[in-house]
């Protein structure tokens, strides 16, 4: 037994030896590619050779001294491959803060389709609720209309459940901005409808409100939210589009291939929207229902606009600020 276990130790040392020097090459930062690569492998063959170690029994203390050794190495290397939550981190924080508006200015187009759609729908519903009160009912629930007619708004009830409606609110619009953004591989036409048919409701319930001389608690309570939420559907609308576009009009490149080049795009996009989205149903539950003077949700409204669009359209105003002060390198 004795001479078995001195044969595996010697065959294997190397291995060992091979993994240590790769971990050290690691915490100096220096590893190269092939190192990087073997990595993982070396790993695995150390944490088997351990356990077979452990499995002797009754051996020399130069063998508890080895398993100590590769207890230690194998503890090193765990430590160095499974210690990615930083580094994702801060990936995760550079596509917000860079990655995300680039795609979403190179792609800038196909959201402003997205949100020309909806404006249509929104258009086309007010022009008709005003014009058709029978056309309401057709779009709205007659809950929601009792509710108008008789002088009062359906939000007012969020205040009472603002955590629970913060939840719900965000789950139905993250719903339905994965919902559009998935809806372009219908070739666009799923998309094409979502975008056109919320614009419809919420034109249609503006139309309601305006009847009944609710114009301003309707719009003081939209806008302060919908100003990022309303961006962010677009731009999920947008992504679907790209998505219908790639198989509509692949170009050069065989449908698979254009289909997989726009999904990349399309696929940060719609994670750019979670974020936005967070952000629209927390103001959505505990600021939009809130009494105060409307010109205030106005106010805010305007302020979360324009910071919205600085973020999305103007990444590199600070850069461009420091590069364009007196004495600094052109």
């Amino acid at each position: 037994m004795a001479e078995s276990i001195r044969k595996f130790i010697e065959s294997r040392r190397p291995r060992w030896e091979k993994l240590e020097t790769t971990i050290q090459s690691i915490e100096r930062g220096r590893l190269s590619a092939s190192e990087l690569i073997g990595l993982t492998r070396l790993y695995r063959e150390a944490t088997a050779d351990l356990a077979r170690l452990q499995t002797f029994q009754n051996q020399e203390s130069l063998e508890d001294d080895l398993k100590t050794y590769l207890n230690h190495l194998v503890a090193r290397a765990y430590s160095q491959i499974y210690r990615s939550s930083p580094p994702r981190m801060a990936s995760l924080w550079r596509f917000l803060r860079s990655g995300f508006p680039a795609t979403f200015r190179e792609t800038l187009l196909w959201t402003l389709l997205a949100s020309g759609l909806f404006t249509l729908g929104l258009a086309y519903g007010f022009i008709t609720a005003i014009s058709d009160t029978s056309f309401v009912a057709l779009i709205v629930p007659p809950q929601l209309i009792q509710q108008v007619e008789g002088g009062t708004v359906w939000f007012d009830s969020i205040l009472a459940v603002k955590p629970l409606a913060s939840s719900l609110i965000l789950t139905n619009n993250i719903s339905v901005s994965f919902l559009a953004f998935a809806m372009g591989m219908t070739f666009g036409l799923g998309t094409l409808y979502l975008m056109v048919f919320n614009g419809l409701m919420v034109g249609t319930l503006a139309g309601l409100c305006y009847i009944h001389g609710l114009s301003i608690p309707f719009w003081s309570f939209v806008l302060p939210h919908g100003v990022i939420e309303l961006t962010a559907i677009f731009i999920a609308g947008g992504a679907g589009f790209l998505l219908g576009g790639a198989l509509l009009f692949p170009g050069d490149l065989p449908r698979k291939d254009a289909l997989l080049k726009r999904a990349r795009q399309a696929g940060r996009l719609i994670l750019g929207c979670v974020p936005l989205l967070v952000i629209a149903g927390i103001v959505e539950a505990f600021f939009s229902p809130i009494h105060v003077d409307p010109g205030l949700k106005f106010g805010m409204a305007g302020i979360l606009l324009a910071l919205l669009l600085c973020y999305l359209l103007l990444p590199k105003a600070k850069g461009a600020l420091f590069a364009s002060r007196p004495g600094s390198a052109p």
